[in-house]
Formats: structure tokens, C-alpha cells, sequence
């Protein structure tokens, strides 16, 4: 399993950050580029996606849907999304439930290319195919887990889209992340051991993102060990795309003076004046006093070429309410926290929209401090993201740092069968809290993850209804419903409402649903009687106690046993038994919970667009290959004509033979261009290319062998004469090996040296169009055989010298008395010695090397 990887899912261009052993790494996609464009373009049998569809794109606009960050999770009908829709060059409808779906060319194998629908969620999963892809190349493992970046403002719907389209791609998401808290990650983390240990007195950082369609603003607290969003405010629709619309205007505006044509009725042309723009926009963010810069495109519509200039007095005037825009979240997020100026320690600003050096004046001149530029603008939310995935992988231990995002909207509930009919109260970690304003459980910046539990009085099933509390927080148009969770509960034994308590969780993902549900009943059950304990009387020296019995011979008779012991009062009337007590007892049982999402794809659905993204997978890579396999068909008509026309291979093939092969190969190269060819499989191309190297091959082979021979017999020789000098040696050291085995090796060295020599002079008989007598494969084999035989030979040891055995000294004999020992007849010593047995004796071991006998 490969190592988890964060993706920095951007509105342009996504970010891929690795976590290995040695740090967080930004990995570079086929193209050799730190960031993927997201894109997805169809309109022929094979998709491009990422870099791929941006190459293709002056030609595809209209089937290449991008945007996708601001397509997933929407409703049609929102007002921000009919603003997006005039200007993408695609067609977006209206699907039945009420989302989108993107209409693009697509040609399925074995049919027509025709208009077919796909959901955002089909194509967002697309673009993560090809993400995944990236990170396993640099992974060079299988890799689905991953943390995923969104907008802190992504509400419930978008987070549960962008989690259905990971599913269909295959992807394991960890978290989603929200990129504030990524970015705070990215730079707290690694400032650990600089951070207050205090609780009482954080570090206080205001993080200012403005990316390529939305800002956003949070204001961050740090310790050492711990971060803590604590309020977080944006404007989803301002970015550096609105720079560019303000640019784009003006030259536009321009254009239609000079040439009296409406630049927006061609995508083509705003695309291509676009990306002139950008450039324009990034070389004046360079420059700190008045510059102007030229804007040149060339036939940008109807064979007019367009030329302008930009200066920076002119982008800031253009941009002087973009500024003022920037500054609200700013304010919210102070207000907010209830914080001041003063409190805020620093300011970082980050985002691919911030290189203009007006964004950081405003934030200057507003703050009174200098905003701050530690990280990489466009790669810190991704490596925010791979450090997330570091520490939630077992395989990775990361220092100890905890992060609390915050939810920025607040969330009521409703429940059957009314609001008013019955209370309900709110618990938050086992103490009662307070509602808030109605029914708003979850309050705006409520900490992530965060669980609440509330308690009904309920004789028989309710729903509770989720919703986003101030609708002025959504996007215009924006369903505030989130979801409805059915809850079963069965009537009591005794006929009342059951108490029950439900689980209602908002998880670190941001999405809100109920985990679990009780039913707790109070039952009377019976107080189990306690027996009395008897206390046995004392034993002495363990012997039983006797009666006290008359001795024997007394004469007197026993008298009868009374009924009441002597010596103790008589016993008491007996009293009537009262009644027992019964105690209370919590009769806890798990309810049947069923969520439903308001806006979420369902089970079957998600299904079937998995089995249709691996269908268009496979189709995929079977288009790869045979484009491969016609590439290298290609690339071999063109070399090969090259080569035997006039190049190394022209004197190794006859004549007889060019006249064959060369309009051979012509007519090769007609057929690649031919409707025949475009209509091919794989293996067409491959029988082609084998029907080719029938003549090229051989010529080929026979260059390749002139130029190795000479190295090839070159080895031979160097080990026949090796082990020929070996043989007939006088050497000390081979002394020991006897004549016959030497005969052996000379014997092989003699046979191979006159096949050397035969294969050479055959060899110089022969043209370069001749076949070639031996190959090189021959000569090399020949070498292993005399390495083979006379190397075992040669190398054999010398016998070691034989030692003579040295005489072992005699042992005592067995009846020999021991000086100090007892003498025979010694009776008791003797008797005791005699008594040992001999197997005993023998049988008995030291102790190991652990000093432990062993028995």
C-alpha cells in the first residue's frame, strides 16, 4: 500500500502533496507540472482528462467541462450558478431531481459519438481517476487513501457530492479538509517548538486565501500542540477569475470600438485572450511603481489580431472594488472572534490570486500590519492535506498536534409531529447546554467534530428534520434542507412515552446525521432478598467440638433435649413478613435510525456510474495501446527508410532487397492514413509491423552483430589464453593439479581456439549483405564453456597435510583407592558409595550457560 496523499482541489488547477518518511512532497503529474488542470474533455471514443484536456482544448471547448469545483453538489436553479453558466461554453440542464447534468460528445466503443449526460459527480470522479493515477506513478504502489480539500463554505450537499465522486473513482477519503484548516496546518505544524505552551495565551494568525474563484478568511489560534479555528467568513465569488472578467471587459470593450465585433460570441477567442491576460496580470504583480505592459494576440477573431497594453494604474483602478470586497470577511472574521487588530499576531496571505502586490497593500493599510508570505501561495493547502493524511495513516507517526476546524453555518432541527407539541432538551458532552435562539443545536463556528444528544418523549415514530438556520448565509437559491432521519420507537408496556435519546452528530467532514437513537424506560423489578450469614464457631487445633455428655457409670439417665437451649430467654412471637421493597431499574434498547440525505446520490445510482467508469477505463486503455502500437509501427517506416536509403543500414541490405522493402514501406504509410487504418485493432498493427521487421530485421541483425563481434571474440580469446598459460604453468601454487586434468583443460582450450579461428576466417569471406556465420550469442557461449570446464579444474584446492595421532595417556585403574578416600571396608561409606546407581551418575548435567540445570 502506497503512502496517503492530499489533493488540493482547486477551481483551475489541483495540487497533489505526497507524505513519505522524509518530509511532504509536491509531486509533478505526465507533463512534468506541479499542478493538474481540472478538466475533463470528451467528444471522441478516448477521454482527456487533467493535462491531457488543457492541450486539447482551443479544438474541444465545447465538449472540455471545467469549473467543476463550482458545479459539484448545486442546484440548478441557484442564482450564483446561472451567473457561472453565461460564461462556460458548455450546456448544462436541468436534471429531474433538480441538480445539473453536463450534456458532452462521447463515443462508447462499437457506437456513434453522441450527446450523452453525465452528473458533476461523474466527471469530478473522472479528474480523480487521473489524480490517482499521478500519485501511484510516484507511489509505485496501489494508493486510494487520500485527504481532500474543500471550501470551508461547501455545505452539506457539496461535501456528500465530492465524497460520492471519490467513491466512484475508487478513492478511500480519510477527511474531508477544509482549506482554511489546511493551510493553518501547513503552517503551524512545522512551527511547533515556537508556539506558546499556554493555552491562556495563543498565537493568534489571520490567514487571508484568496484563490482562483473564492476568498477565504479564518483566524486561527495556536499552541504548542494545538490549533483552533476560531472563526472563519468568505465571498465565494470573488477570485482571481473576477480579475480577469475586469480585464477582459476592458479589452473587450476596446475591441468591439476598433473592430466592431463582440469578443463573448467566441469561447475561443476569450480563452485565447485569457490566457494572454494571465501572463500580463503575473509580470505586472512584479513590479511595485507604474509599468504597462503589451497584450498581443495573434487572429484572435475573424483574422484580426489583437493588440493592447496594460498598465498598473489601469489594473488598479479596475480592481479598486475587488478590494473593497476583500476586506468584509476580513472584518466578519474579527468581529466574529470578538477580537481587535491588536490581538491578531500575524498575517498570512496565500492563494494564486495574490501575487498583485494591491491585494497586500489593502490588507496593510487596513490592518496596520505587514501581511506575511512564508508559504507557497499555490502548495499549502495540498501539503495541509498530506500532513492531515500523515497523521491519521497508522503507518506514519507525526508529532502530536490537534486540530478543531469550525462549522461557518449554523444548523436547526425539527421533529415530528410539531416543534411545540413536546420539549426537547439538549446535552453536549453529558451536561445540559443551552438551545440557543429556537431550534438551532449547532451554532455558527460550532467546533468540528462535535456530538449533541438530545432527548424526546416519544410513543411512536418521529422524524427529525435538519436545516440550515439563516438562509442569508447560503448562496441565492440554496436549499437550506440537509436531511431527515426517521427514528422507530415502539409504545411502552405501561402505554406512556418512552424517553429517548439521540445521538446527533456533526463529523470532521462537516456533514451532519444521526448516529444512534435509545429508548430508556424506568421498570420496577423486585429486590433480591439477602440471606443472613452464620458464622461457624472456632476450631481447636482442627478436632471437631463434643456434647457435653455425662461420663459414663454415673448412673443418672439423659434427660430429653429441650426445645429452647439453657441458659438463653425464650423466643419471641413470630412476626408477620412485610412486604419487600422494589427498586427501579433503566431499561435501555437501540432504535432503527434511517438517514436520508436531501441531496445525495443514491446506492443503486453510484453503482451503476462505477461499473460505467470502469467500462470507459478500460476503454481508455485499450485506445492507449493501440495508439502505442501504432506509434511504434510509425516511427519504424520512417526510420527504417531513413536507414537503408541513406543511412547505416544501407550496405547490409542487397539491392534485390530495397527494391522490396522501401515500397513497402510507402505503402505502409498510405495505409496508416487510410479510413482502413483508423477503424484498426490493436493486433492489425502489430501483424503490420511483424510483416515489416521480416526485412528489416535481418539487415539490422547483421550491423549489430558487426559491431559487437569484435568484443565478443575478444572475451573468448581472453580466457582461452588464460586458462592455456594456466595449464601448462609450473607455477608452486598448481602443483597439486596432475596431468590428466590438465591434458582436459588443454584439450577444450586447443578445440575452441581452432573453432575460433575457423569462424574468423569463414567470417572475412563473407559481404555486410551475406548471412553472418556465427553470432555473437555463439561466441559468448563458446566462452562459458571454457570458463565453465577449466575453471573447476584449474582452481581445485590443495589437499590439506595429514597429522600423525599423538599416543593418549593411560587411565588410572577402575580398584585404584583415591588418596583421601576412604579406604575399603569401611563399612557405612562403603555401603553408601555402593549404593549410587551408576546410570545416575552418568545421567547427571552441569548447569547451561544461563545457570539453570537441567533435569
Amino acid at each position: 500500500m502506497g503512502f496517503p496523499w492530499g489533493l488540493d482541489f482547486g477551481n483551475q488547477n489541483c495540487v497533489i502533496a505526497i507524505a513519505r518518511k522524509g518530509g511532504i512532497d509536491v509531486i509533478d503529474n505526465e507533463a512534468s507540472s506541479r499542478k493538474t488542470p481540472c478538466m475533463v474533455g470528451l467528444g471522441s471514443r478516448e477521454r482527456a482528462l487533467g493535462q491531457a484536456a488543457i492541450a486539447k482544448i482551443n479544438s474541444n471547448i465545447k465538449n472540455t467541462a471545467f469549473e467543476l469545483k463550482r458545479l459539484i453538489g448545486r442546484r440548478f436553479d441557484e442564482a450564483d450558478l446561472q451567473e457561472d453558466l453565461k460564461t462556460l461554453p458548455f450546456k448544462v440542464a436541468k436534471a429531474e431531481d433538480g441538480g445539473l447534468l453536463v450534456n458532452l460528445m462521447y463515443e462508447k466503443d462499437g457506437g456513434e459519438c453522441e450527446l450523452k449526460a453525465f452528473t458533476p459527480e461523474q466527471l469530478l470522479a473522472m479528474l480523480f481517476v487521473n489524480l490517482k493515477g499521478t500519485a501511484e506513478a510516484h507511489n509505485k504502489a496501489a494508493s486510494p487513501d487520500c485527504v481532500v480539500s474543500v471550501p470551508c463554505w461547501f455545505t452539506d450537499a457539496q461535501r456528500r457530492a465530492v465524497l460520492d465522486a471519490s467513491n466512484i473513482a475508487g478513492l478511500n477519503v480519510l477527511r474531508l479538509l477544509n482549506e482554511t484548516a489546511a493551510t493553518a496546518l501547513c503552517w503551524g505544524l512545522p512551527k511547533t517548538m515556537d508556539l506558546p505552551e499556554d493555552s491562556a495565551t495563543p498565537k493568534h494568525v489571520l490567514f487571508v486565501d484568496m484563490g482562483h474563484s473564492c476568498t477565504q478568511v479564518c483566524l486561527v489560534g495556536f499552541t504548542k500542540g494545538k490549533m483552533s479555528v476560531l472563526a472563519s467568513a468568505f465571498d465565494r465569488n470573488l477570485g482571481g477569475r473576477d480579475v480577469d472578467m475586469k480585464i477582459l471587459n476592458f479589452f473587450a470593450a476596446q475591441w468591439k470600438e476598433k473592430k466592431k465585433l463582440n469578443l463573448h460570441e467566441s469561447p475561443k477567442a476569450v480563452l485565447r485572450l485569457l490566457a494572454a491576460i494571465d501572463k500580463t496580470k503575473q509580470q505586472l504583480s512584479g513590479y511595485t511603481s507604474a509599468a504597462k505592459l503589451p497584450v498581443n494576440v495573434e487572429c484572435l477573431q475573424d483574422d484580426h489580431d489583437f493588440s493592447s497594453s496594460l498598465s498598473t494604474d489601469e489594473l488598479t483602478e479596475l480592481m479598486t472594488d475587488l478590494l473593497v470586497r476583500l476586506l468584509e470577511p476580513c472584518k466578519k472574521v474579527v468581529t466574529d472572534a470578538k477580537f481587535n487588530f491588536d490581538q491578531i499576531d500575524v498575517i498570512e496571505v496565500v492563494g494564486s490570486a495574490t501575487r498583485s502586490p494591491l491585494i497586500t497593500n489593502a490588507l496593510k493599510d487596513h490592518f496596520g500590519k505587514e501581511p506575511q508570505r512564508t508559504m507557497n501561495s499555490e502548495e499549502a493547502v495540498s501539503k495541509g492535506c498530506a500532513l492531515m493524511g500523515a497523521m491519521l495513516s497508522p503507518n506514519f507517526k507525526v508529532r502530536d498536534f490537534a486540530v478543531a476546524d469550525c462549522s461557518p453555518y449554523p444548523i436547526s432541527l425539527s421533529w415530528s409531529p410539531s416543534p411545540t407539541a413536546e420539549t426537547m432538551e439538549v446535552e453536549e458532552a453529558g451536561e445540559a447546554a443551552a438551545t440557543g435562539k429556537g431550534n438551532v443545536v449547532f451554532t455558527e463556528h460550532n467546533v468540528l467534530p462535535s456530538t449533541k444528544m438530545l432527548t424526546f418523549m416519544r410513543s411512536a415514530t418521529f422524524d427529525i428534520s435538519a436545516a440550515y438556520a439563516d438562509d442569508a448565509k447560503l448562496a441565492p437559491g440554496t436549499p437550506s434542507s440537509i436531511g431527515v432521519s426517521s427514528i422507530s420507537v415502539a409504545a411502552a408496556a405501561s402505554g406512556e412515552a418512552s424517553k429517548v435519546k439521540v445521538k446527533v452528530r456533526l463529523d470532521t467532514n462537516g456533514i451532519l446525521s444521526v448516529d444512534s437513537a435509545q429508548s430508556v424506560e424506568e421498570i420496577e423489578v423486585e429486590d433480591a432478598k439477602v440471606e443472613p450469614k452464620v458464622e461457624a464457631a472456632p476450631a481447636t487445633n482442627g478436632d471437631a467440638p463434643m456434647d457435653d455428655v455425662p461420663p459414663a457409670g454415673d448412673g443418672a439417665a439423659a434427660e430429653p433435649p429441650s426445645a429452647e437451649p439453657a441458659g438463653q430467654p425464650p423466643a419471641e412471637e413470630a412476626k408477620p413478613a412485610e412486604p419487600e421493597k422494589k427498586k427501579k431499574k433503566l431499561k435501555k434498547q437501540d432504535l432503527v435510525v434511517i438517514n436520508k440525505a436531501a441531496f445525495q446520490l443514491p446506492a443503486t445510482t453510484i453503482d451503476t456510474f462505477k461499473n460505467e467508469e470502469y467500462e470507459m477505463s478500460v476503454q481508455d486503455r485499450q485506445i492507449h495501446e493501440l495508439q502505442e502500437r501504432k506509434n511504434d509501427l510509425e516511427s519504424y517506416i520512417y526510420s527504417m527508410r531513413d536507414r537503408v536509403s541513406c543511412g547505416d543500414l544501407k550496405e547490409y541490405m542487397a539491392q534485390s532487397d530495397k527494391d522490396l522493402f522501401l515500397p513497402k514501406l510507402d505503402e505502409m504509410e498510405n495505409w496508416l492514413y487510410d479510413e482502413e487504418a483508423e477503424t484498426a485493432n490493436k493486433s492489425t498493427f502489430v501483424s503490420k509491423l511483424d510483416e515489416l521487421k521480416k526485412f528489416g530485421e535481418p539487415c539490422a541483425s547483421r550491423l549489430r552483430e558487426e559491431e559487437e563481434r569484435p568484443d565478443a571474440f575478444k572475451e573468448l580469446d581472453k580466457a582461452v589464453t588464460e586458462y592455456g598459460n594456466l595449464a601448462a604453468t609450473t607455477d608452486a601454487a598448481y602443483e597439486h593439479i596432475d596431468a590428466q586434468a590438465r591434458a582436459k583443460v588443454t584439450a577444450c582450450v586447443d578445440e575452441v581456439k581452432a573453432w575460433m579461428a575457423t569462424m574468423i576466417d569463414a567470417q572475412a569471406t563473407k559481404t555486410k549483405t551475406d548471412p553472418i556465420v556465427c553470432s555473437c550469442k555463439d561466441i559468448y557461449t563458446k566462452t562459458d564453456h571454457v570458463v565453465y570446464t577449466c575453471r573447476p579444474i584449474m582452481t581445485k584446492p590443495k589437499p590439506k597435510p595429514v597429522v600423525k595421532d599423538e599416543p593418549k595417556p593411560e587411565a588410572p585403574a577402575a580398584d585404584a583407592a583415591p588418596a583421601d578416600g576412604p579406604a575399603p571396608g569401611d563399612g557405612a561409606a562403603d555401603g553408601a558409595a555402593a549404593d549410587v546407581p551408576a546410570a545416575d551418575a552418568a545421567g547427571a548435567k552441569e548447569p547451561d550457560a544461563m545457570g539453570v540445570g537441567l533435569d
